[in-house]
C-alpha cells in the first residue's frame, strides 16, 4: 500500500497539472546529449529555426511540446526561454540535463530538482545587495513551481534508485566550475545542492512572464577538479538520465 499511495498520487497531480492538451510544455536543455535522446519520442515532429536555434516542435504522448537545445550559458538560456514564451507561447518550462555537484552528500548520477535558483556569480555587494541579488528583484532565488517540482521529484524515484534524488538550491554561473573552494562557497552561500550555467537564467525570465518551470539536473561531477577525469565518461549516462526522468514526467505509469 506504501507504494501505491505516491503514485496514486502522482498520478493525480499529473491529471491536474498537464490536463490540457493544448498547452505547450517546452523541454529544454543546453546541449544536444540533453535532448537527442528526446526527438525519437516526438510524434508529428516539425522542425523550426528562429535565429540560429532549431525548435522541434510536435507532441510526446498526450502532450504538445516544444524541444530544443539553448546552447551553454546564462545569455543563450534567457533568448531560448523568451523565444518560447513569446514565439510557441509555451505555459510552462522543464530544464534538463547534468550539473556538477555543490553540496558534499551528492555523487555522481545523483538527482537534484530546483526548488529554487540563484546567480551566484551576480556580485551587487557593493551596493549592499547580498551575493547573487541583482538590483530590481525582492529575492536573490527564483523559485520552481511546487506542482511540477513534485511531478519531477517523483517520476526521478521511479526512473532511479529513490536515495539518489533530492530536492534543492541550483546555482547558476557563467562558469564551469572546477575549484573546490569556489564550490564550498557557493554552497555554504547560497545552500545550493548543484551548480551548473543556465537554470537560474531560465527561471528569472520565467518569473518575469509568469510561467511555471523546474530544472532537472543529473550530477556528472564534483565540481572539485576532478571534473576532466569523471565528466567525459559520465555526460552521457547522467544526460540520458535526465532525459528519461523527463519522459516519465510527461507519461506516468
Amino acid at each position: 500500500m506504501k507504494k501505491i499511495i505516491p503514485l496514486l498520487a502522482f498520478a493525480l497531480a499529473s491529471c491536474s497539472f498537464f490536463a490540457s492538451a493544448t498547452q505547450t510544455i517546452a523541454i529544454v536543455g543546453a546541449m544536444d546529449a540533453e535532448i537527442t535522446n528526446l526527438l525519437p519520442h516526438i510524434k508529428n515532429k516539425q522542425t523550426i529555426t528562429i535565429g540560429q536555434h532549431r525548435y522541434y516542435q510536435g507532441q510526446i504522448g498526450d502532450h504538445d511540446v516544444v524541444v530544443t537545445r539553448s546552447g551553454v550559458g546564462k545569455v543563450n538560456a534567457a533568448v531560448t526561454t523568451t523565444t518560447l514564451i513569446s514565439e510557441f507561447k509555451v505555459a510552462k518550462l522543464i530544464f534538463t540535463g547534468i550539473a556538477g555537484a555543490a553540496s558534499p552528500q551528492l555523487s555522481p548520477t545523483d538527482v537534484v530538482i530546483s526548488t529554487a535558483l540563484v546567480q551566484h556569480d551576480v556580485d551587487l555587494t557593493v551596493f549592499g545587495n547580498k551575493p547573487g541579488h541583482m538590483d530590481g528583484f525582492d529575492d536573490r532565488y527564483f523559485y520552481a513551481n511546487n506542482e511540477l517540482v513534485t511531478q519531477a521529484f517523483v517520476a526521478a524515484q521511479q526512473v532511479i534508485n529513490q536515495q539518489k534524488v533530492f530536492k534543492g538550491v541550483i546555482a547558476t554561473g557563467d562558469q564551469f566550475i572546477a575549484n573546490k573552494q569556489k564550490v564550498n562557497f557557493i554552497h555554504n552561500e547560497f545552500n545550493a545542492m548543484a551548480i551548473e550555467m543556465e537554470g537560474a537564467a531560465v527561471a528569472q525570465v520565467a518569473f518575469m512572464f509568469n510561467k511555471p518551470f523546474v530544472v532537472i539536473r543529473t550530477i556528472s561531477d564534483k565540481a572539485d577538479g576532478s571534473a576532466h577525469f569523471d565528466y567525459p565518461e559520465l555526460k552521457q549516462i547522467t544526460a540520458d538520465n535526465s532525459v528519461a526522468i523527463t519522459l516519465a514526467m510527461l507519461d506516468p505509469r
